[in-house]
């Protein structure tokens, strides 16, 4: 009898351990994707990624012949219990038709949202000059 006790605990420690796992493995394959599709310059892709649609000044076609050099998380806080994550992100780029590489640094806010099980940006996306 302690022995079958003793693995259901482990069984149970392991398939708690997993979902946390789960919930972090979701986090990082957002954040990596929105990384990519920034650096790529796959804007379309990064407002996907967005809770709403960007607003219209924030339209995607003045981001189009931007080439992103470098995106660089400078900092980076979760709150667990509100499922909300904030990044401060360094990016570096160059403008259509310059070749002198610039660098703005943006605010990222993510949410967590139970119902599409997924990772949210709430921020808008770069504005780069």
């Amino acid at each position: 009898m302690l022995k079958n006790s003793a693995v259901f605990c482990l069984v149970f420690a392991l398939l708690n351990g997993c979902s946390h796992d789960i919930g972090l493995m979701r986090q990082d394959e957002t954040l990596t994707g929105y990384e990519s599709a920034i650096r790529w310059g796959q804007w379309e892709k990064a407002a996907s990624y967005q809770a709403r649609r960007p607003r219209p000044e924030q339209r995607l076609d003045r981001l189009r012949g931007y080439q992103i050099t470098g995106y660089q998380i400078r900092y980076r806080h979760s709150e667990e219990p509100s499922a909300l994550l904030f990044q401060t992100v360094e990016l570096r780029y160059l403008r259509p038709n310059e070749l002198t590489e610039r660098s703005a640094v943006t605010e990222e806010m993510w949410r967590y949202d139970n119902d599409k099980e997924r990772w949210l940006l709430e921020s808008d996306l770069p504005e780069l000059r």
